[in-house]
């Protein structure tokens, strides 16, 4: 009876708390009409020949994937790339499946599969601080789209880059820019370059230089240093089975480890400082990188005694969105503008996904012909609505991670007891596929809530609830 009592009021307050998201928590996100504005600028009539429509700072996925679409679309495009292709970007390497679609959308997903230049997870999984974990398999589950896949960055961005250019999106390589003016009476930048007299003019910019952006901090649209970091090493003659397994120590949280499996059985480990932890910072990284390796049961064993282990590299985290991401003629996209998930660190597909907006918005400004401040604020809007709205509840939920790791191991504990299914339904919350917000839905609710239960009855009666994890 307590059992069925108990159910019921697990699926009461589930379904109040998503009316309440619905309603309140959640507002409609604004929605601007730009054709209200008055045209200021008419196509390229106004435009010398070596001026461009947009130019592109940065030649990541974010500024590559923003110049392939504005290109496609008919636009003048140069794309400003500070270094030469290939060149390596310290990353997890994975993109979730809305970064897989858009690649798809380019042309570029099936020359990777075909290169074996990328490695779809379907057997993975996760460990609770608790412990507790599961390993299953999602491939047949998600179908043609996979939930994430692993390339290598110093792939990829040429990849993306290079595909723009085929599509009409001029790009200049070891082409670092000093600076960026903007001519007021003209309505044009003019883009300086480093150790040189060239100038580059363009309608508009898009900052995408990366989580640092020293062109959105000089512009004044970045105000802050990256707050989160990662490392990265790749390692060979490994013992991991597995294709992706994330483990979340408690001391770490909200931040994490991970082990993903590249082409050619290399694997890549990534350990995640995310904020949300005050005894935590971002100097602590080297220890817990070489805790994982050296000394965590589940990480040490997979990597074996006698893998080759790349040297720790070091990238920083710019996460959860910049309060503006647009100005006068200009956009950030990608790492510059925060475009970084607050729960997991991923950040690959919402730079794809960035890249591919502002192309479509910016697509329909030049047919405005404005592009003011006011007017650019919809690029946020758009934004926001796509992604950006999730990032506050990957706030909220990385303070509860951390406040209460018993959340994990109750989730961990709902994937043991429902098996794959549910870890594909898991997997797309974690990979923003799925709102966050799903996870008030009775059917993670309940289900969550319920193994919260049994774990705490086992804590406090049986003397612990752990499960050893086989990766090898």
């Amino acid at each position: 009876m307590f059992l069925y009592i108990f159910l019921l009021i697990l699926a009461v307050v589930g379904a109040c708390l998503f009316v309440a998201y619905r309603r309140i928590l959640n507002p409609v996100t604004e929605t601007i009409d730009i054709t209200r504005f008055p045209k200021k600028f008419d196509q390229r009539k106004e435009l010398e020949d070596s001026d461009y429509d947009v130019v592109i700072v940065g030649g990541g996925p974010a500024g590559a994937t923003t110049g392939y679409y504005l290109a496609k679309a008919g636009k003048k495009v140069l794309i400003l790339e500070k270094k030469k292709f290939p060149r390596d970007k310290i990353c997890g390497d994975a993109i979730c499946k809305t970064g897989v679609e858009i690649l798809m959308d380019m042309g570029i997903w099936d020359i990777l599969v075909k290169e074996n230049k990328t490695h779809v997870a379907d057997y993975g999984g996760l460990v609770s601080p608790g412990g507790l974990s599961y390993i299953g398999h999602t491939e047949q589950i998600y179908g043609d789209i996979p939930a994430a896949t692993a390339c290598k960055r110093i792939i990829l961005d040429e990849v993306i880059a290079r595909t723009a250019q085929k599509e009409g999106a001029e790009l200049l390589e070891s082409t670092p820019v000093k600076d960026a003016v903007f001519d007021s009476s003209a309505g044009m930048w003019n883009v300086l370059i480093e150790d040189s007299d060239v100038q580059y003019r363009g309608r508009v910019l898009i900052c995408a230089d990366g989580s640092t952006s020293k062109l959105g901090m000089q512009l004044g649209l970045v105000t802050q240093p990256p707050q989160g970091t990662c490392s990265r090493a790749f390692i060979k003659n490994h013992k991991f089975k597995a294709d992706g397994v994330m483990f979340y120590p408690r001391d770490i949280l909200p931040g994490y480890g991970v082990l993903l499996k590249h082409p050619n059985n290399e694997v890549n480990f990534c350990c995640y400082i995310i904020p949300g932890n005050p005894k935590l910072t971002n100097d602590t990284l080297s220890h817990w990188h070489h805790y994982f390796l050296e000394e965590d049961p589940c990480v040490s064993k997979a990597v074996g005694k006698k893998a080759d282990i790349e040297r720790m590299k070091v990238g920083s985290l710019r996460i959860g969105g910049e309060p503006i991401t647009y100005g006068d003629h200009v956009l950030l996209v990608g790492d510059a503008g925060g475009f970084v998930d607050p729960m997991t660190g991923e950040g690959i597909h919402t730079a794809l996904d960035s890249g591919r907006i502002a192309a479509k918005f910016l697509v329909e400004a030049f047919e405005v012909g404005n592009f003011d401040k006011q007017l650019m604020k919809e690029y946020q809007n758009r934004w926001m609505k796509a992604f950006g709205n999730d990032f506050k509840w990957s706030n909220a939920i990385v303070q509860f991670m951390y406040r209460y790791p018993i959340l994990l191991d109750a989730g961990t504990a709902a994937i043991l007891r429902k098996g794959d299914e549910y870890l594909a339904r898991w997997g797309d919350v974690m990979t923003g596929r799925v709102p966050k917000v799903n996870l008030l839905r009775p059917e993670f609710a309940i289900v969550i809530g319920y193994e919260l239960m049994v774990l705490l009855f086992k804590r406090f009666f049986l003397g612990g609830y752990e499960k050893p994890l086989k990766l090898e």
